[in-house]
């Protein structure tokens, strides 16, 4: 009988963590909407001039009972001239499962060349950053069906992981690229994907190019490819475009993703996304469209967020 729920505990961990088995941390694909930072700790204070806070919330798999939601929660800004530090928080519920967790994280950025017309983050600049991750995942013994509840193999309901990144990136002349390692594992590697596998460390490299169409319109065309340890691939193609108006603006863009595993099995979904720009309020949404069988059945989901770009607290010089 222990063999037995051990089989139904490990099928159930199983059901409720494919986006865990696929994606890594399950809100990396935020980043469409509230910025790199999550991504690569080098982004962390980008910006000198402001403190970024930005909050998303993402309903998954719309159509699906107990859907998958998730929030987080991040700030960074430039502390002490070249310094950044920043800080998130998330939280996951998917069915049975649940995973809540912070990282810490700084970044160091060194100005080169001459600016380029922009302002800001868009400054010349190369960044290296790294960040800590700790999190919980905990089971809702609840939500099983087991004959034998006080077996002892089902005993340990929640882990405590502690993971770290690092990342460098660079922007010169409207061109930027990152790369980052996410999910490195500090100390014992313990389970996390149905309670077999453990979360695979993630490698990151993204290249864009931000350039003016005319005055008040941007176009930024980016490239994000996503490779991890257990041989599962991404790729996000994304064209975003801005129109300023004064103080305010609107950006529109559409995401085409792409996804493959070690079996050969592929996803593919489709996100169009908006973001309002209302003074330094910002407001964003999109929703993920599954192209492929699987994507379409399970994969579509409202991903909205809202955020602030408050002045910088700190008296700092960037140079």
């Amino acid at each position: 009988m222990r063999l037995k729920n051990l089989i139904v505990l490990g099928a159930l961990m199983l059901i409720c963590l494919p986006v865990t088995a696929q994606e890594g941390l399950p809100f990396y694909d935020h980043y469409l909407l509230s910025d790199n930072y999550l991504i690569n700790p080098s982004y962390a204070g980008a910006n000198p001039d402001v403190l970024r806070v930005r909050a998303t919330h993402y309903s998954q798999w719309a159509g699906l009972e107990d859907a998958p939601s998730l929030q987080t929660l991040s700030a960074h800004t430039r502390i002490v001239n070249r310094l950044s530090g920043g800080l998130y928080v998330f939280n996951d519920r998917n069915g049975a499962t649940s995973l809540r967790g912070f990282n810490l994280s700084a970044a160091y950025h060194i100005p080169i060349g001459d600016s380029y017309g922009y302002y800001g983050e868009e400054d010349n600049k190369f960044s290296f950053g790294l960040s800590y991750n700790g999190f919980s995942q905990v089971f809702d013994r609840t939500k099983w069906n087991i004959q034998h509840p006080d077996d002892p193999l089902l005993d340990v309901d929640s882990y405590f992981l502690n993971y770290f990144n690092i990342g460098a990136s660079f922007n010169y002349q409207g061109i930027y690229a990152g790369v980052s390692i996410l999910d490195i594992p500090l100390g014992d590697h313990r389970p996390i994907v149905n309670s077999i596998e453990p979360l695979p460390t993630w490698y990151y490299i993204l290249v864009g190019y931000k350039f003016n169409v005319t005055e008040g319109i941007e176009l930024q065309p980016s490239v994000l490819l996503n490779l991890n340890s257990n041989s599962e691939r991404q790729m996000d193609l994304t064209l975003r475009s801005r129109f300023a108006m004064g103080e305010n603006g609107v950006q529109l863009g559409v995401n085409y993703r792409m996804d493959s595993d070690a079996l050969g099995t592929q996803n593919l979904a489709l996100t169009p996304l908006v973001n309002l720009e209302i003074g330094q309020l910002r407001i964003g949404y999109a929703y993920k469209m599954g192209l492929s069988d699987i994507s379409r059945e399970f994969g579509e989901g409202h991903l909205i967020s809202l955020g602030y770009d408050f002045g910088n607290p700190f008296n700092i010089d960037p140079r």
